[in-house]
């Protein structure tokens, strides 16, 4: 009886454990951001008022502030934005021209509180943008996805001096 009940337990405990799923740490999801965002590299987006050009290199990295987004288009206009992700208040899709192949995503932070550099000029911004591969028609749900949970890391880290 008792090599029963110890065969029960452990199927229990292997039943269990198989059905959890990994939690990601805020490097594995900025990593998981970074190969989303170079899936666009090589296409041109799009917008509603005509091309805007060819995304040429992408990259998401970890930064002082939390989370850095820099696109280059045409090798020549470099757009970056970084923030801090547990200030996010809201996260949308811009769907651009139906020919775009690149769709972008607006993030809504809680002021202007993201440092937005484009071609040397910086400014204090209340969003950021994220240009995505529109391919995979679970993409938009995926990165909002990865950047919620972003949030929630970064939200529940310590503060020695908080409440």
């Amino acid at each position: 009886m008792k090599k029963l009940f110890y065969l029960f337990l452990f199927t229990l405990i292997i039943t269990t454990s198989n059905a959890q799923t990994p939690v990601l740490t805020k490097g594995e999801t900025i990593s998981y951001l970074d190969k989303k965002i170079k899936e666009a590299i090589g296409h041109t987006w799009t917008n509603n008022n005509g091309s805007i050009g060819k995304i040429s290199s992408a990259s998401v990295i970890q930064s002082d502030k939390g989370v850095k987004i820099e696109f280059r288009v045409d090798y020549q206009r470099t757009y970056s934005y970084e923030f801090n992700p547990k200030l996010i208040s809201s996260i949308g899709d811009h769907t651009n021209g139906t020919s775009s192949p690149v769709n972008e995503i607006y993030i809504n932070l809680k002021g202007n509180v993201c440092i937005f550099y484009n071609n040397g000029a910086t400014s204090s911004v209340a969003y950021s943008n994220f240009p995505y591969l529109k391919a995979d028609s679970e993409n938009l749900q995926k990165i909002t996805k990865a950047f919620n949970h972003l949030k929630a890391l970064l939200a529940a880290e310590d503060d020695p001096f908080g409440q």
